[in-house]
């Protein structure tokens, strides 16, 4: 079974209500979400209580699952929601214990509080428009990987995610400026063509091509450029060919993707991590969430 299709089955026997498949969730998604949260988190105990709260409140936001989105993306972006949280309560001194903590939690319009662009203001950004343009960004990036054009990728999320100028990126890649705004042109051209088709999505301009656009946090809170598991595991095999090996070196050492680097010290400690601590927290996570499965009309 495809992997997508794998994916919407477990999510449809979570939503009947069935703990076998919330407990696969739960196993399946934990290492890397502990990985997530230690990055910002020295303690293990602090990103373990923040990740029991994730799959407490992905279930709490079940009814509102946008099935468009993978389970990954959308797990990801309720702990970031929880760090951003965490960290904002320790500044301010304010100290709450685990049942206390508001749990209802969905990404609600998957935007950030930051300034908006100048042409997509964040009250503009509904879900509909965030979807459609997520799906050509989508879009285009399976063209690049299709084509080989990793080059062009790495360049534009320099640009978008990295917020580099032209310059910057010539000097880091060893290309021309000329060749740089070359790729960006031509990027832009292509945006727009896939763009034009899509109700609701405004046309990519230049400007949007700063870390601070809408377009930029989008591409990180989606994981538009992010790795499949399965190619994360083949790079650590040094399965991959040279492209590939660099691009992926680009993205999770110099972009720092906090996604791909969490997936990749979750296989990588794989073997090694305590199969008796993950197991307690397995068990946590589950006794404390399986109350909130919904159950199937009778």
């Amino acid at each position: 079974m495809p992997a997508d299709e794998a994916e919407s089955y477990l999510i449809e026997a979570v939503q009947r209500g069935e703990p076998q498949a919330w407990q696969e969730v739960i196993e399946r998604y934990q290492g890397r979400l502990v990985s997530f949260a230690r990055r910002m988190l020295a303690e293990r105990s602090e990103a373990e209580d923040l990740v029991q709260e994730t799959f407490l409140g992905f279930l709490r936001s079940l009814p509102r699952y946008d099935a468009s989105r993978s389970l990954e993306t959308y797990l990801f972006a309720i702990l970031r929601n929880k760090l951003s949280d965490h960290v904002r309560r320790r500044y301010a001194g304010q100290r709450q214990s685990l049942d206390q903590l508001e749990l209802d939690e969905a990404p609600e319009a998957w935007v950030d509080e930051d300034t908006p662009s100048r042409h997509v203001g964040a009250q503009e950004m509904l879900a509909a428009q965030r979807q459609a343009l997520v799906h050509c960004l989508r879009q285009w990036v399976e063209q690049c990987t299709e084509q080989g054009r990793l080059q062009d990728l790495i360049v534009i999320e320099m640009l978008v995610v990295l917020g580099l100028r032209n310059k910057e990126v010539a000097t880091d890649l060893d290309l021309t400026e000329p060749a740089v705004a070359g790729i960006k042109f031509r990027v832009l051209e292509q945006w727009r063509r896939l763009t034009q088709a899509a109700s609701g999505v405004p046309e990519c301009a230049e400007g949007d091509l700063a870390a601070e656009s809408s377009v930029g946090r989008i591409w990180r809170e989606e994981g538009i450029s992010c790795l499949k598991r399965s190619t994360l595991g083949r790079y650590l095999l040094g399965a991959l060919d040279d492209d590939w090996e660099q691009y992926i070196d680009f993205h999770v050492r110099q972009a720092d993707c906090d996604r791909c680097n969490a997936n990749l010290e979750d296989l990588r400690a794989g073997d090694e991590r305590d199969e008796t601590a993950r197991q307690k927290l397995r068990e946590r996570c589950f006794a404390s969430s399986v109350g909130f499965l919904s159950r199937a009309p009778t």
